[in-house]
């Protein structure tokens, strides 16, 4: 076992498994908050038996910090989703009473992570080999960071029932994060909802606007704009703040599949979507809000790839009503936390919020989103 800090002294000829290719591993340890500039974490790896294990670090602070924040993400981005979520008023009350509550309390963890193999997406796309070693990667890093918790991000209970067995006989603790939607072609489906997609693709066939899978080098200038007008202006300051350069280097050296819809030579709408296995997840968007019925001709196009190649959708959270009305169908997402090796405070701290904010949050989310 070796750690590495620097991307020239991994020894690729020694790997046999890894679950990045090496232009992102280097992009991420040569410094990711040059593509994400509210990321603020270091990036080394593990060679362990073969196998590159990646990993961030955060060294406490709680702003800034995008995925890497237990308090921007529980707290700061769940006041903005609270705020545009409809609900009963006593309901919005009592949530922005238990949000303070979970303020304090993360705060005294000294938020001190690390988070195994980061995608620095909000969702984490796991293959089955990465969890072959979980308890020697958590002894590893338990003695090289014992102020840190250890986490596993986005482990949902429609693919993950086993990967979450895993962790909790070695010792983590589930952390509630969010209702997710699935879309599963071979679930059996409404007439409304096959009719609900055919009605997508029929507004985009009237539309006029042009489909591709590619972008032109002097089109990604375009692409920041859509993404701000949907993630930043109308959702959360809280989300990721990419960068052109991102954007570029994602479309060159990543394997994703691009939708991208024209008006003209006018770029009004983007997807960047990522593949694990047969599970495709629209990890990058942006549009014009100012164009009606974009996000259903976008989503569509989606659905009906997925439908044509048999592809399963991690849909992520929100626009519960759209994905809901098309076939997805909600289900419960967790971040896995080790921290059984903390000093008595950050102990306590994660243990109050995994005992008592995971059941409560499962009880609400299942009760305001599932439906």
């Amino acid at each position: 076992m070796t750690i590495y800090t620097k991307y020239a002294d991994i020894p690729f000829n020694e790997v046999d498994i890894s679950p990045f290719n090496k232009a992102y591993i280097q992009y991420m340890m040569d410094g990711i908050h040059r593509g994400i500039e509210n990321v603020h974490a270091r990036i080394e790896v593990i060679l362990l038996n073969g196998q590159l294990i990646p990993y961030s670090v955060k060294d406490g602070g709680k702003n800034a910090s995008w995925i890497h924040s237990f308090t921007g993400q529980y707290i700061d981005e769940m006041i903005s989703e609270v705020n545009r979520m409809e609900m009963p008023n006593i309901v919005r009350c009592l949530a922005h009473q238990l949000l303070n509550i979970g303020r304090t309390v993360l705060g005294l963890t000294g938020e001190k992570t690390v988070t195994v193999f980061p995608s620095f997406m909000s969702t984490t796309m796991y293959e089955d080999f990465q969890f072959d070693q979980l308890q020697e990667i958590t002894r590893i890093l338990v003695a090289r960071f014992p102020k840190h918790a250890i986490i596993y991000r986005t482990l949902n209970d429609k693919f993950h029932q086993d990967k979450m067995k895993q962790l909790d006989d070695v010792g983590y603790a589930a952390m509630i994060s969010r209702a997710i939607y699935i879309f599963d072609p071979d679930d059996k489906h409404t007439k409304n909802e096959r009719k609900d997609l055919k009605k997508d693709m029929k507004r985009f066939e009237k539309s006029g606007l042009t489909f591709t899978y590619e972008l032109r080098e002097d089109e990604f200038h375009q692409l920041m704009p859509l993404y701000k007008q949907v993630y930043l202006d109308k959702y959360s300051d809280f989300n990721p703040h990419y960068t052109e350069d991102f954007f570029k280097f994602l479309y060159k050296e990543m394997e994703l599949t691009w939708f991208i819809l024209k008006d003209n030579e006018r770029i009004v709408s983007f997807m960047g979507v990522s593949q694990t296995d047969n599970v495709l997840f629209p990890a990058y968007f942006g549009m014009d809000q100012s164009v009606k019925g974009l996000y259903f001709m976008t989503s569509g196009l989606l659905y009906h790839f997925a439908k044509e190649y048999g592809y399963k959708i991690n849909n992520s959270a929100g626009a519960k009503d759209y994905k809901l009305a098309r076939g997805s169908r909600p289900y419960l997402e967790y971040h896995y936390i080790y921290y059984k090796h903390l000093k008595l405070i950050p102990f306590l701290s994660y243990a109050l919020f995994t005992k008592v904010a995971t059941p409560l949050g499962k009880f609400l989310l299942e009760k305001l989103q599932f439906k």
